[in-house]
Formats: structure tokens, sequence, C-alpha cells
């Protein structure tokens, strides 16, 4: 069995060199790595073909979906493995991956963020911790919301379902939709936590906030477009974070309300509300309390907040767009 490693590539190369450190690396050696350049401007392609990689140059900008797509058309193997260029493999990485695969009937895989590093970044620490508490969380089997960081599926079922959605040009959702047409189609996506990695990602707070809202932004359009809203709402890890949202609402409401109508009941409503919050989020944050510490806990709860007013903005920025006629 033969891995083709598909990597986008844009302004990568800070991390690009010990991903593909990493890949050539592996005990397991059939396989293939293509480097898909999404037109970037800096020295990434170079650094790419100082190693054994096909290394495809796109002439203009579009984003990773047809990136992905095209990697995935010049793939010689049976798998594809979807790798984040800021993304660590180790070494038994691809062993497990090709058991995984030859041994049993597995369309789709899974990686996982590992949890080990501590990040300085507050921001990081957040969500990389929101990934692994929320998304892949140690109780789920299947994957029900689909993360390109470390993915892998079958070539023919790829091929199949024509690939990632290329009117997507940001990376926000493109892997989202995907994951649920997977579903739909009768496929299972397997959490292979084997398959952890490391992600080298720094994200100061205006990246992150930049970052999340454009993601929200085109989540929407994707949860209108494709009415998978009604997935995401039976998706029971992630009730406690659509939770939050409404209720950071009422907290800014309450908050303008103190100012404009001053009262002891709206006053301590808005105390309450605050208390309501915290409390949906207390088993994440006793999550980093327990493999990070108190202290990366403190600042990680006012990220808490911070993204879900990013969430609470990009849903109505992403609503309004979308019913103003553009759904992309």
């Amino acid at each position: 069995m033969k891995i083709s490693i598909i990597i986008p590539v844009y302004n990568a190369s800070l991390t690009l060199k010990e991903c593909l450190d990493a890949i050539f690396n592996s005990h397991f050696k059939n396989f293939e790595v293509i480097v898909v350049s999404d037109n970037s401007p800096d020295n990434s392609v170079k650094l790419a073909k100082e190693y054994r990689c096909k290394v495809i140059e796109l002439s203009e900008n579009k984003g990773p979906a047809f990136a992905r797509n095209i990697g995935a058309q010049a793939a010689e193997g049976d798998v594809l493995l979807f790798l984040d260029s800021d993304v660590v493999i180790k070494n038994d990485a691809l062993n497990y991956l090709s058991n995984e695969f030859f041994s049993n009937k597995t369309n789709a895989i899974q990686g996982i963020y590992s949890h080990k590093p501590t990040y300085k970044s507050l921001a990081t620490q957040y969500q990389m911790s929101y990934n692994c508490y929320y998304i892949w969380p140690e109780n789920k089997k299947y994957a029900s919301t689909l993360s390109t960081c470390c993915f892998a599926i079958r070539k023919k079922i790829f091929a199949d379902l024509k690939g990632f959605n290329t009117n997507i040009k940001r990376a926000s959702c493109e892997d989202e939709e995907f994951g649920y047409l997977l579903i739909d189609k009768g496929y299972k996506i397997i959490i292979l936590r084997e398959l952890n990695v490391e992600h080298r990602v720094n994200y100061s707070i205006n990246h992150f906030i930049k970052k999340k809202f454009y993601a929200y932004v085109d989540i929407m359009k994707e949860y209108l477009r494709n009415k998978s809203y009604v997935k995401k709402i039976k998706q029971t890890n992630y009730s406690k974070v659509l939770m939050g949202i409404a209720v950071l609402g009422l907290i800014i409401f309450t908050a303008a309300m103190t100012f404009i109508f001053p009262n002891k009941i709206i006053f301590f409503t808005f105390l309450i509300l605050n208390i309501a919050f915290l409390l949906l989020h207390m088993g994440f944050l006793k999550f980093i309390v327990d493999a990070k510490g108190l202290t990366k806990a403190f600042g990680v709860m006012l990220v808490c907040y911070i993204d879900a007013f990013l969430m609470l903005i990009g849903l109505l920025f992403g609503s309004l767009g979308y019913f103003v006629g553009r759904k992309y």
C-alpha cells in the first residue's frame, strides 16, 4: 500500500522543513510527498525541492481546497494523507496509518493534535486545547467534524466525491463541509489516536481574532448553504459551546442594559449569566488545569469569552452575507 502525502503551502517556510524532516524520518517508506504551492511568495518551493518531493506550483492563489485537490489528482498512492505544513508527525505514524487501512475496512482516518506541547501564547494554547477537548474528546471513536490538519482517505472515495469545495477560498470550513459529505454518504471517519501530531503554530491575539472571525463567517454560510447546522446542533460534544454563544449574547445585552438602566436586578442577572458561562466551560477549564496548570487555565478562560464573542458576530455576519446573496 502506497501513501500519498499532500501538503498545501503558502508562506510555510518557517515550519515546512520540520514537517518534511519528520515525514522522511518515518519507519514506513512506501510513500510519496506532494507539495502544492498555492502561489506562495516565500521560499517554500525552494525548500521543498531540497527533498524527494513532487512540487506543484500554482500560478495564482486559489486556496487550500483547490491546492489539496490538485495534489490528489497527481497522487499515485492508494491512500491520500493530507497534512498541514505546520504539522510534525511521529516516525511510526505512517505505520499506524497503513496498518489501519490494510487490516480493517477503514475508509477515512482523522489524526489528532497532541496535547503535550505547552504554548506561550494563550490564544494558541486555547485553540490546541479546544481541538483536543471538543473536536476529539476521549469518548469519541468517530469524528463528527473533519479537520484536514492530519486526515487520510482512500483515493478512490476522495475522487468519487470530487474532493473539497473549491468555491471556499479560505482555510475555514472546506474540511468540515467535506466531512459532512463523507458522513452523509455512509462513511465513518475513525479517530486514530496513535496518529497524534504536533502543531508548530503561535497565534498572536490579533491573528487569532482575524482568523477565527473569518472562519466563523464562512462556517455559518456553509451551515446555511447545506443545512448542516442541524448536524452541528446534534453533536453533543459541542452542546456546551453552542449554549455558551447564547449565554454570551445575553451577557452583552445585560451589560448594555446595566449602563442604560442601572439597577440591581439587571446587575445580578449579569453576574449570574457570567457564572453560567463559566460553568458551561468548567469541564474544558479543568481539562487545561490538569494538563497545563491553573495559571494557563485562567488565561484560557479569558480567551473563551473572546472566542464565544467571535463565534457570535461571525455567525451574525455570515448569516447577513449569505442572505444578501454571497453564498461563499
